[in-house]
């Protein structure tokens, strides 16, 4: 009896994982989890794989091609497993992947909410306040450009590149000691392989099981270091989409360095137009046809470059991140990371 239900160790660990996640109170799981053991689990991480000279992506890869080669040469093996054994094997295997999530962080989407930590008051943007924040955005980021560049040629990327993760990772452990919130020190902020991530539609990506955050290199380089911040807030036991962009912006355009703010600035403006031209195609027009000829140029650049760089399959990597996001709780999907904007609104309220 106990052999037959050993055999089921991980599919039950996994089922158990879901259940704590959804009956634990969300108290608990802040003082116990997120601000106990997930602490540990960060140390462990910072210390073994933050420690390697290249992306611990590579390692994760190297080991999920290694299983899944050892199951492709099974196929021919003579006398092969039954068909139903080896879909529970794989079953089994995907059970402890899951497990191991859960343990090295996956619980932190039980925690505290961050608006509710930092008491903002989520309301719906005004079309009058969407307006008046993008043009508010757009004369903010022109003055940090002028700082930068004062002609209208392109920035240069070494400019945004430079020492980019531990700039990053300061300015991100700058705002979330302010907001009182734990952080790493070590947290690593790596690129992988030009569009290894991009061809699915992903910019970055944090895996729980190395504990560092991975960017595309094709990443726009002005983007490069809010993206950094994302994926290292993820790695700081922040789970929702909207928050590690909340999170990376207010630690950009905290940052005494303006080309981080300028990413920071870049990025929100990028959520913003999208919004205003969807709710008012007319006033979008308007602010576009208005803005400063170097921004307009910047956004030209930026549009034509990700054209060259999107790929016929990347609505793969988008329906697979809304799956994902949404049996972990997270019931808006991938429009979770529009939310940004009301998170950042309700921010600068309270900090005005």
């Amino acid at each position: 009896m106990f052999q037959k239900i050993f055999k089921w160790k991980w599919i039950i660990s996994a089922l158990i994982c879901f259940l704590l996640l959804n009956i634990l109170p969300v108290s608990f799981i802040e003082k116990y989890y997120s601000n106990g053991f997930f602490l540990f689990i960060r140390k462990f991480l910072d210390n073994t794989f933050g420690l390697l000279p290249f992306p611990s992506y590579y390692v994760f890869l190297a080991f999920l091609l290694i299983v899944i080669l050892n199951w492709f040469l099974h196929f021919f093996k003579e006398k092969p497993q039954p068909f139903l054994q080896r879909l529970f094997k794989i079953f089994s295997f995907v059970a402890f992947l899951i497990t191991w999530f859960f343990v090295f962080w996956g619980f932190n989407y039980g925690r505290i909410s961050l608006e509710e930590k930092l008491n903002l008051n989520i309301q719906p943007l005004s079309e009058t306040a969407l307006i008046a924040e993008t043009n508010a955005t757009i004369q903010h980021i022109s003055e940090i450009r002028n700082s930068i560049q004062h002609d209208t040629n392109n920035i240069p990327q070494i400019v945004f590149v430079n020492n980019i993760e531990n700039n990053s990772r300061s300015a991100l452990n700058h705002s979330l000691k302010q907001f009182g919130y734990n952080y790493s020190d070590k947290i690593r902020g790596r690129f992988v392989f030009d569009d290894m991530l991009l061809i699915f539609s992903i910019g970055g990506q944090y895996l729980p099981f190395i504990g560092e955050g991975n960017v595309d290199d094709a990443v726009y380089y002005s983007k490069k270091p809010f993206y950094v911040m994302h994926e290292m807030a993820h790695g700081n036991g922040f789970t929702e989409e909207a928050d590690c962009n909340f999170l990376s912006y207010i630690s950009c355009i905290r940052s005494n360095n303006l080309s981080i703010q300028y990413s920071g600035e870049l990025n929100y403006l990028s959520y913003l137009l999208p919004e205003l031209r969807s709710r008012n195609i007319a006033a979008y027009d308007s602010i576009k046809a208005q803005m400063p000829i170097a921004l307009r140029k910047d956004l030209q650049t930026i549009k034509e470059y990700y054209e060259k760089h999107t790929f016929k399959i990347s609505f793969i990597g988008d329906a697979m991140n809304n799956i994902y996001l949404k049996i972990m709780g997270v019931h808006d999907g991938v429009k979770n990371y529009d939310k940004m904007l009301l998170l950042i609104y309700a921010w600068k309220q309270i900090d005005k």
